[in-house]
């Protein structure tokens, strides 16, 4: 995903938690390029839109918008790709959400209506006249007023009420998607679809319709689709405390089916591990908070994909990239291709599977806790690491991070809110991996009797710690950890390393932008990140600690993408004789720099980079 525009994390000056706006951090990166090339090109061989497997000569709508969903989540909801199928189906949605085409007078299906406000609706496309068709309309009339199923999206239709769990789910989502109110009845039908053991069920008539009944009353009814899919669209809506238990109880269900493999089984004829599952009960997870068992469920989706390298010279070389339903279905394809007739089982499986191949956000959110406290008669999350006095100048604190307050063994980096304070002199706190070498770089300035947080993204040791060293003088410490980073994020930590330095005699990661003096009141600071301090050519944006200091009076700092027109945002504020840091996390102007605006007063810069996104 590209940044759009400067990202600000804010500070406060106090030493309690500070909480990180995680919507200032990227959700999500682009999943491997070849599977939605793949998907593209079966688009384009098709005319923009995807075939029945009945009639070849017809589109299968709802398998085109799962080719689009796909491709919104690859990062290419812009493309030429979704923009003809997209235009080819608002002018032939009649055709999917009713039956007039084929004599099906006044009818409207529920699972294609959801389905088509979601994709629109995700899209940011309108959905008040499509194909002559009001779709929000359309879904609330079929909402049941009354009866054992009141609430539920039904099928309007002549041949009879088909919809099921999944056209619930998907109204639902489509309708907040869509930015229309979601009617409360329809919640509250979908929670009464939740077994006893946390499963939702997919069908909700009985063979004889007197047997019905309005809820699930056994876990054999329990479908992982159809689980999956209640908690997406459970995660869309108010969180109230009946909609977060039914939110745990899925979620804590759908862990237990996961096989050692990652895969994920549906139920009937896909009981056994497939894409199509393990790609829709990974994305629900991951939105659940779940980032290693949707990471193990990426692996696995990974497993049944032809790469391009074992697919070279085989018979399925022309359509590497291609996810397989089963290891079976890939075995079979890599020794003799896939044909005509079985290559609609491969668009299926691909659109769902690349679900679960959607890259961990950024940063995992964890419910802030604290890691370290130094001041006597204080506590931490476990009762380790506190009250151990002041760090003395020079000392350097190891941090057991890994383990602790949320944070899972195997993380990558972390975000903490560091804070120094009761020190009588001025002085510095530098935070590092512990198996890395300290670097020249400092995450906070400190002065007698001041209290001085800021926030850290930091790399982790290959044991789980983070190193705090303290410099100048003796200081209390606190550290609060606000989330972690996963390996295979976008966001990559590096080695803080010092990028601009404007002191005189003062030096950089590699002596470029050192010593140049203060910057002016309406100076732009070019400053070049791409290619310096383990930031490689190519990426979107940067993670700076930067600080202001030196100033004879009150101003402010603005970072943002040089290419970009600055915005009317300050990252950090000082004032005169201040040393004010703040962390900064900024999309990276095509040529790889950053520009750092100084208004109000003339200031020295400093820029230390902590990490970028890939």
């Amino acid at each position: 995903m590209r940044l759009s525009r400067t990202l600000v994390v804010a500070t406060v000056a106090t030493a309690s938690i500070l909480t990180l706006p995680w919507s200032a951090l990227p959700v999500a990166a682009a999943p491997p390029d070849d599977a939605f090339d793949w998907i593209e090109a079966e688009l384009a061989a098709n005319d923009g839109t995807l075939p029945s497997s009945f009639d070849p000569t017809s589109t299968d709508w709802g398998l085109t918008l799962d080719a689009v969903i796909a491709l919104e989540v690859g990062g290419r909801g812009d493309s030429e790709a979704v923009s003809t199928a997209v235009e080819a189906f608002l002018g032939a949605a009649g055709d999917y959400v009713t039956g007039e085409a084929f004599g099906d007078v006044g009818s409207a299906y529920a699972g294609a209506i959801g389905k088509s406000l979601f994709t629109l609706g995700t899209l940011g496309v309108g959905v008040s006249d499509v194909d002559g068709y009001d779709l929000p309309q359309l879904a609330r009339d079929a909402v049941q007023e009354s009866g054992i199923h009141a609430g539920r999206f039904s099928d309007v239709s002549g041949f009879g009420d088909y919809s099921n769990g999944f056209g619930q789910a998907y109204n639902i989502m489509g309708l907040g998607a869509a930015d229309v109110d979601v009617p409360a009845a329809t919640i509250e039908f979908l929670l009464e679809q939740q077994c006893p053991a946390g499963s939702f069920r997919l069908t909700y008539d009985a063979a004889d319709p007197a047997d019905s009944t309005r809820g699930c009353e056994s876990d054999d009814e329990g479908d992982t689709d159809a689980t999956a899919l209640a908690v997406s669209a459970l995660l869309t809506v108010e969180p109230t405390d009946a909609v977060t238990t039914a939110i745990d109880d899925a979620t804590a269900w759908l862990l237990d089916q996961q096989g050692d493999d990652g895969g994920f089984g549906g139920t009937g004829p896909t009981a056994a591990p497939n894409a199509n599952t393990t790609g829709v009960a990974a994305r629900a997870l991951r939105a659940a908070g779940e980032t290693e068992a949707a990471r193990l469920a990426a692996a696995y989706v990974e497993t049944l994909q032809l790469d391009a390298t074992s697919a070279a010279g085989t018979p399925a070389a022309d359509d590497a990239g291609a996810i397989a339903l089963t290891t079976a279905v890939r075995t079979a394809a890599l020794g003799a291709g896939i044909d005509d007739g079985a290559r609609d089982q491969w668009r299926r499986a691909t659109t769902q599977g690349v679900l679960a191949l959607e890259a961990a956000p950024a940063v995992t959110p964890v419910v802030p806790a604290r890691l370290l406290d130094s001041r006597p008669g204080e506590s931490t999350v476990d009762g380790e690491q506190a009250g151990g006095g002041r760090a003395a100048a020079g000392d350097v604190v190891v941090l057991d991070v890994a383990g602790r307050g949320g944070v899972p063994e195997g993380a990558s980096g972390v975000v903490l809110n560091v804070t120094a304070l009761g020190s009588d002199g001025p002085g510095f706190v530098t935070v590092f991996a512990c198996d890395a070498e300290r670097p020249v770089a400092s995450n906070l300035n400190f002065d007698a009797g001041t209290v001085q947080p800021n926030l850290v993204v930091s790399a982790l040791g290959a044991d789980g710690t983070v190193c705090l060293y303290v410099g100048v003088s003796d200081v209390h410490l606190i550290a609060d950890v606000n989330g972690f980073v996963d390996a295979s994020s976008d966001l990559q930590p590096v080695v803080p390393a010092r990028l601009l330095d404007s002191r005189p005699g003062e030096s950089t990661v590699d002596g470029e932008q050192a010593g140049g003096g203060r910057a002016a009141a309406g100076d732009v600071v070019v400053l070049d990140v791409a290619g310096r301090g383990g930031v490689p050519e190519g990426a979107s944006g940067v993670v700076l600690n930067v600080t202001a200091l030196g100033s004879d009076g009150p101003g402010f700092v603005t970072v943002f993408a040089c290419d970009a027109e600055r915005p009317v945002a300050s990252n950090l504020n000082f004032d005169a004789g201040t040393v004010q840091p703040n962390l900064v996390v900024s999309a990276l102007g095509a040529d790889g720099t950053v520009c750092l605006y100084v208004g109000v007063s003339d200031v020295h810069l400093i820029a230390d980079v902590g990490g970028y996104l890939s």
